[in-house]
């Protein structure tokens, strides 16, 4: 069962991670590079957190949240294996750009860490919204004769227990 106080945060790091997202484009276009692939990186760290909310977890070291997101939700099946590239790659670039001097990312890699964090961003708010979705069905089965939607979110369950074996 998930508490309010998990599920505000959850919701509160993926309001973050989309203006780091918006941020990230803005740079972009003002043709700020490195500023563009770290927005973009953090974009991608923060909704990856906004996960772990879900799961009252937290680490002190990027490496450390990246590993247990990749562990939980990519390795088991329930974040397509393309996010694992994905967030190594952003990773990479925002280092690069956070801590070489003379490092110029070329606009295709920041475009694509840009497209990247889109794509993640967007998966992860459908992972949040599938899990509260399920968690509030078995929380309140007897809702499910008044309510109409009931048997997607059944659905959703069984999908989530297929993906889980």
């Amino acid at each position: 069962m998930l508490n309010e106080n998990r599920i505000a945060l959850s919701s509160v790091r993926l309001e973050q991670a989309k203006e780091d997202l918006e941020t990230a484009s803005e740079n972009l276009s003002a043709g700020r590079y490195k500023a563009a692939n770290n927005r973009a990186y953090y974009a991608v760290f923060t909704a990856i957190r906004a996960v772990l909310a879900l799961d009252a977890v937290d680490f002190k070291k990027h490496g450390s949240v990246i590993n247990y997101f990749s562990k939980n939700y990519i390795r088991t099946g329930m974040v397509d294996e393309e996010f694992e590239m994905i967030v190594r790659v952003a990773s990479k670039s925002r280092k690069r750009s956070d801590y070489e001097d003379y490092y110029k990312p070329a606009k295709e890699e920041v475009e694509d860490n840009i497209d990247g964090a889109d794509k993640l961003l967007a998966a992860i708010e459908r992972l949040i919204e599938v899990r509260l979705e399920v968690e509030s069905v078995q929380e309140c089965p007897e809702l499910c004769s008044v309510q109409p939607d009931c048997e997607q979110a059944e659905e959703s369950v069984e999908d989530e227990e297929d993906m889980e074996q």
